[in-house]
């Protein structure tokens, strides 16, 4: 049976048969013929709204999982009790019809089962990707460092990386603070044992704090009707007290600054990271838009892992959602690798090489626009801390996360 079926057909079908099946035991049995009947109308309105959603263009289909299986489920009752009717052409517009409910119906069954196993399946890989990114941000200063960026520079107990040793109010989870050198506010939650998350989604600050009275620090966020404020202010024997007050929700921490160790360069990296290489070029056609390429590259002994950043952003643009690729390959000689993206099966290979200080990508046009060769030079034109943390000091650790981390990584970039 093929992977998609339409529900036109199904629906069509069901409304032909289904009446047939009333026609033909009218006579014999009005019980069966009535939800015959019944069923032919609700598979006939079921065909009409099927037309006017193509007409409309919707894309997504919530009323499926409630019509499918009612159609399919029906056209399997109603065959059940057709095919023991006397009627010979009862008998087989019923057979037809529990021919054609039941097998749609295993292949819906087939496909709610499956959709949920890809989503826990999906589900565990983000659980995994929280836990080896809360990991590798806390395991040295470096790595905090380049999450929450430079936390130097500012003196007092409040400022720096601040753990919560108490906590009143509501106890919501909060774990950590990040008071950065330019006065940003990162407040961390533990939603279960080993993941630590940013409270905003974003990954980004809660707000930029403002000195006040008595060394204490004030900020305040506004995001449609929520409204969060936050007052932190030395305590005793050098610990912070922190108030948040989310919408009349108050929550009093006590935290107390913490240095976590510095990050020991490994002596032989298990994975050799071979460099950040980019370009914004002007598109021909539209000189207002801009069209970035981009490609991280890692290589471990000859096996290749790389991503790739395709965008196109009109000029002074901010893009804040743009998923990079994963790249798959090989190095086939010293400075060139051949690569493949992951989830683009009909996409052919292209190779990756090095030469004077720049890259050149050369592949199909398809892939690379216009002409299927790009030269890049060795510059990020967009960044994320989950890529500047790739644990390239052992080689195990690298590929678990690759596979987890690098799962529809996020990197907003603003067109220049």
């Amino acid at each position: 049976m093929p992977h998609h079926l339409d529900p036109a057909l199904l629906f069509s079908l069901v409304t032909a048969l289904s009446s047939g099946v009333a026609l033909l035991i009218w006579r014999a049995d009005r019980g069966v013929a009535v939800a015959a009947a019944g069923l032919a109308a609700f598979s006939a309105l079921c065909v009409a709204m099927e037309a006017a959603s193509r007409a409309a263009h919707a894309s997504i289909r919530v009323d499926l999982l409630f019509t499918i299986p009612v159609v399919t489920v029906a056209a399997v009752v109603v065959g059940i009790f057709a095919v023991r009717r006397p009627s010979l052409a009862g008998r087989i517009a019923g057979a037809a019809l529990l021919a054609v409910g039941a097998p749609w119906f295993g292949w819906f069954a087939w496909m709610m089962a499956r959709s949920t196993f890809e989503a826990q399946a999906l589900r565990r890989t983000f659980d995994k990707a929280r836990r080896l990114y809360s990991e590798e941000t806390f395991r040295c200063q470096g790595n905090l460092v380049k999450r929450f960026g430079p936390i130097e520079g500012r003196g007092g107990a409040c400022c720096g990386h601040l753990v919560i040793k108490s906590r009143k109010g509501t106890n919501y989870p909060f774990t950590r603070a990040i008071v950065n050198a330019e006065g940003q506010l990162y407040l961390l939650f533990s939603p279960e044992p080993g993941i630590e998350d940013n409270w905003q989604l974003d990954d980004g600050p809660v707000t930029h704090l403002t000195a006040g009275p008595g060394e204490a620090l004030y900020g305040e966020r506004l995001a449609g009707t929520d409204r969060t404020r936050v007052e932190l202010r030395p305590a005793d024997a050098g610990a912070c007290q922190a108030k948040i007050d989310r919408n009349g929700r108050i929550d009093l921490l006590t935290l107390k600054k913490t240095e976590l160790p510095l990050c020991e360069a490994p002596r032989e990296a298990q994975v050799r990271f071979v460099g950040a290489w980019g370009a914004v070029v002007t598109d021909p056609s539209a000189p207002e838009v801009r069209r970035l390429t981009q490609i991280w590259l890692w290589d471990t002994d000859g096996a290749a892992r790389g991503l790739l950043l395709r965008d196109l952003a009109t000029s002074g643009m901010r893009r804040d959602f743009v998923f990079a690729s994963r790249l798959r390959g090989s190095r086939r000689v010293e400075n060139q690798w051949e690569l493949k993206i992951e989830g683009e099966e009909a996409a052919p290979p292209f190779t990756f090489t090095l030469s004077g200080g720049r890259a050149r990508i050369a592949g199909s046009a398809n892939t690379f626009r216009p002409s299927g060769e790009v030269f890049l030079e060795p510059k990020e034109f967009a960044s994320h801390p989950k890529i500047a943390m790739a644990p390239v000091r052992d080689g195990e650790r690298f590929l678990l996360y690759f596979d987890n981390v690098f799962f529809n990584v996020n990197v907003p970039w603003t067109a220049p």
